[in-house]
């Protein structure tokens, strides 16, 4: 019973990023909701949840914005990675290591942007892109993410370790 609600979540966070999300900036960028609480689901809960969720936003993002479908799906992917190595670096902090996920899945994410966007024939300053872009998306989702985090972890019970 719980991957109704999942599903139907998702696909929420996705119409709210690809239609309301893009109008409230911070240090001139847009927050990537969807990415942040992608990343944040996919360290505090279960991973099979994360490789449904995942994708599935990679889809819809493809299917309601201006990315292709492709596009969309390579850019989410790199996440379930980043937040997988959970398990073979054994962060001293499960908040921290969301932050660090929510890092490097941001800057992936605008890397596998950018290449489709230069691969399509686009001119891009990739200088002018990382300090315009790359750096103040990585701020403001981080600033998002250590919100978002305890909204994903309050219903989710803490596992004990012995």
């Amino acid at each position: 019973m719980k991957w109704p609600p999942l599903i139907a979540g998702t696909l929420g966070l996705t119409l709210l990023q690809t239609s309301a999300v893009p109008a409230f900036e911070l240090l001139g960028v847009a927050p990537n909701l969807l990415l942040v609480t992608l990343c944040c689901w996919a360290v505090v809960r279960d991973r099979e949840e994360a490789l449904l969720l995942v994708p599935l936003a990679g889809i819809c993002v493809g299917l309601l914005s201006h990315q292709g479908m492709a596009e969309s799906v390579a850019a989410y992917v790199p996440l379930i990675v980043v937040a997988g190595l959970r398990d073979q670096i054994r962060p001293p902090s499960e908040y921290a290591w969301t932050l660090a996920v929510i890092i490097v899945a941001t800057a992936l994410h605008f890397f596998a942007v950018a290449l489709a966007l230069q691969i399509d024939g686009a001119s891009l300053d990739w200088l002018v892109a990382l300090t315009d872009v790359a750096v103040p998306t990585v701020l403001t989702n981080l600033f998002l993410g250590a919100i978002v985090y305890w909204l994903v972890r309050l219903p989710t019970p803490r596992v004990r370790t012995a």
